[in-house]
């Protein structure tokens, strides 16, 4: 078998760079990719094949097990906020003691099963990584759970926060000050270039994440855009027009202001105004579940698996979400040379002349010998008289590493004849 090096003249590494285009129909609490039909739940892409076509008890799932043999995992601790302890090989101790039986195991959550004896904490796989709408607002509090050695479960606390404020926006303010240097509008804190504040201010915030599988690397500037609809009808669109990240208003009451912000590299979308988005009530529509309210920005996605279920009073709302996503593609280039004079031999029993076989004998006919065989002569034919030379047809390309392993085969979609005088090249392509 021949085998040639590669040059470095022979291998090439290309980048390609591709934007994944997406259409997101939202309505009722389910999304539709493309306008195709999503699988299950609320909708999404596929993320665990595996259990596509499994249902019930068939699925695959993670689990872990502990028993008396296992001792390490009882002494795991739970959460790092406790209540009270000494130490932490006190509370280790104390810890182990709280959980030893099996009751005490229950008060730790469901997706326990008792088999053969053994505790196996179970979870699930999701079947899809849909798109999450997520309204929030500005507080004065929020909740700790922590493990209570002396209660022997779970409790939670209310803490202070020493200021009012939008706990997302503030968690986002660092990251959108790289964004700085495309528009104003993403300095989130009240300044002298920028008087209104989406961390301390009352207003309420409409975020829209995006998971990282849909965009790969990032959104692509300029892509975003976002249409409302009542009963069917376009009653407003934002879009990303100055391709700065600034969510401007094209259609309806909100036309030429900005509405919200973008987020490339984290797939967030932020939606800032509260301002009514027609000049109507929109038919009085309960986005919360409460009251009517005036349709708003704020109000966009609403059963985009925020907890909020379909209803009567949401079937007039749906909206429309267009994106596209940066992937990048890396690709290795590698031409393999036929030379002159070269690869003309095969060890195929088809390279050879079988239709008269030579077999030699020795002695009593004992022993066996291999006779020769001519080569077969592929250029003359019943109709045609022609002199032999040497002819082979080239049907693959094997890769090997430097090891000898064989890691790529390349196969011709029809033999390619050569002879001594042709010369041939052949351009290989490998997605990385």
């Amino acid at each position: 078998m021949h085998k040639f090096e590669f040059t470095p003249d022979d291998l090439f590494i290309n980048r390609l760079k591709t934007y994944a285009e997406y259409n997101v129909f939202i309505y009722q609490s389910k999304m539709s990719i493309n306008r195709g039909v999503q699988p299950n739940g609320s909708g999404g892409l596929v993320v665990y094949d595996i259990n596509a076509n499994r249902s019930g008890t068939d699925k695959v799932y993670p689990f872990v097990e502990s028993g008396s043999t296992k001792p390490i995992f009882k002494r795991q601790v739970y959460q790092p906020l406790l209540k009270s302890f000494s130490s932490e090989y006190q509370f280790i101790g104390q810890y182990w003691s709280q959980i030893s039986g099996a009751s005490k195991v229950a008060a730790y959550g469901d997706g326990i099963i008792d088999v053969g004896g053994t505790l196996s904490y179970t979870s699930s796989y999701g079947s899809e990584s849909p798109i999450k709408r997520n309204l929030t607002n500005t507080i004065t509090q929020t909740e700790a759970s922590y493990f209570n050695l002396t209660a022997s479960g779970i409790q939670t606390t209310r803490l202070a926060i020493p200021r009012t404020m939008n706990i997302t926006a503030s968690a986002l303010q660092n990251v959108a000050r790289k964004y700085t240097t495309l528009s104003n509008h993403f300095i989130f804190v009240s300044s002298s270039i920028r008087s209104r504040d989406l961390v301390y201010d009352s207003n309420n915030i409409n975020f829209i994440t995006i998971p990282s599988m849909y965009y790969g690397s990032t959104i692509k500037k300029g892509s975003v855009e976002l249409n409302y609809y009542i009963t069917g009808s376009k009653i407003a669109t934002c879009a990303d027009t100055n391709h700065n990240g600034t969510l401007i208003g094209t259609a309806g009451s909100t036309s030429g202001s900005v509405v919200g912000l973008v987020l490339y590299d984290e797939g967030i979308i932020m939606l800032t105004s509260s301002n009514p988005i027609a000049p109507s009530d929109n038919n009085g529509i309960i986005y919360d579940g409460v009251s009517a309210l005036t349709s708003s920005w704020l109000y966009y996605g609403t059963t985009l698996n925020d907890g909020t279920g379909s209803s009567n009073t949401l079937a007039s709302a749906s909206y429309d979400l267009n994106f596209k996503g940066t992937n990048y593609v890396n690709s290795l280039t590698m031409f393999a040379h036929a030379k002159k004079g070269h690869l003309n031999h095969s060890n195929n029993p088809t390279y050879r002349d079988l239709s008269v076989q030579k077999i030699n004998t020795t002695g009593s006919g004992l022993t066996f010998v291999e006779g020769t065989t001519a080569l077969a002569n592929v250029v003359s034919a019943s109709y045609v008289s022609a002199s032999f030379e040497k002819t082979t047809y080239i049907s693959k390309v094997n890769i090997y590493d430097e090891d000898g392993n064989l890691i790529a085969i390349t196969s011709m979609a029809k033999p390619i004849k050569k002879t001594l005088t042709d010369e041939f090249t052949f351009k290989m392509k490998l997605d990385l």
